[in-house]
């Protein structure tokens, strides 16, 4: 890419840079298509703009807010000396950032590369296709979150929940994972093998037969996935209406009025109930674990 093809991005990133010094950490930023009309530029120059601030560390993509002022923290991603090309590791890390901003469906390796200022077929070299990207961003959001300290003498269902609750964490944080992991079909990413590693080596002692061992395993990290599933139906529920699922149940018109008119005593005389996915999952797990032995 010439000099003179990256000023337009390199405009409009100066003018947010100058934007942002009255700005607080958090505060939101125009989105691209908010700079398209501004600055009347390109979506994929916009796009760069702000990928250009993010190699700086000033501004972070935020789930389901979108580009917010950074706190005043160094970026995950390397400032690349300017005329050097994107490794592995910018594109992963990228394609984490958008994900958790606007899903997995919003990753395409064009929009990585309109980002990066690189040709498509770079992109797709350094991460061997979409395929490879995904399990790539896997490894790296679950990589990341430490395995907790237990001691050696810890029991089983002390082990397996720690890593239940590892698992939850990362799905709070990266909810688009949920949907990107098989668990029928499971993929080689070491970060996922180390946890099927710590769940059936604390299996071991207390569940002899290696096919119900595995059952097991496969049974609670399931259940885990499938609340994480709920957790990213409902940030999207929250992202299109703006009201979370306590308040919708106890305020929506017409699930009031449906309610009123289909619930059965059963279901009366268990409310009002508050909804607290946290909560739920805690209960739910509690549960699974109790039926193990």
């Amino acid at each position: 890419m010439s000099q003179d093809s990256d000023l337009p991005s390199r405009r409009v990133a100066d003018a947010l840079r100058a934007r942002i010094e009255d700005l607080a950490p958090g505060d939101r930023l125009p989105s691209v298509r908010a700079l398209v009309a501004e600055h009347g530029v390109a979506s994929a120059t916009a796009s760069r703009a702000l990928a250009l601030l993010r190699e700086e560390g000033l501004v972070e993509s935020v789930p389901r807010v979108g580009t917010v002022v950074a706190a005043r923290a160094p970026s995950r991603r390397r400032v690349r000396p300017r005329g050097t090309g994107p490794a592995r590791e910018d594109v992963v890390v990228l394609a984490v950032e958008l994900a958790d901003a606007d899903g997995l469906p919003a990753v395409s390796m064009r929009r990585l590369a309109a980002e990066l200022g690189v040709p498509t077929m770079t992109v797709h070299g350094l991460v061997r296709g979409k395929d490879g990207l995904v399990m790539a961003m896997l490894d790296e959001v679950f990589a990341a979150e430490p395995w907790p300290s237990v001691p050696d003498d810890a029991g089983w269902r002390t082990r397996l929940e720690l890593s239940a609750r590892r698992q939850w964490t990362v799905y709070s944080r990266h909810p688009w994972a949920a949907r990107a992991i098989s668990l029928h079909r499971p993929q080689p990413v070491a970060a996922l093998l180390a946890i099927a590693e710590w769940d059936l080596s604390a299996l071991e002692g207390v569940v002899p037969e290696p096919e119900r061992r595995f059952d097991l395993y496969l049974a609670v990290t399931g259940y885990v996935r499938g609340m994480a599933l709920t957790l990213a139906a409902e940030r999207d529920a929250e992202a299109d209406t703006g009201v979370d699922a306590d308040h919708w149940i106890d305020h929506d018109p017409a699930t009031v009025r449906g309610m009123a008119r289909l619930a059965g005593p059963a279901i009366r005389r268990a409310g009002p109930y508050a909804f607290d996915l946290d909560r739920v999952f805690r209960t739910g797990l509690a549960a699974l674990l109790d039926g193990i032995v």
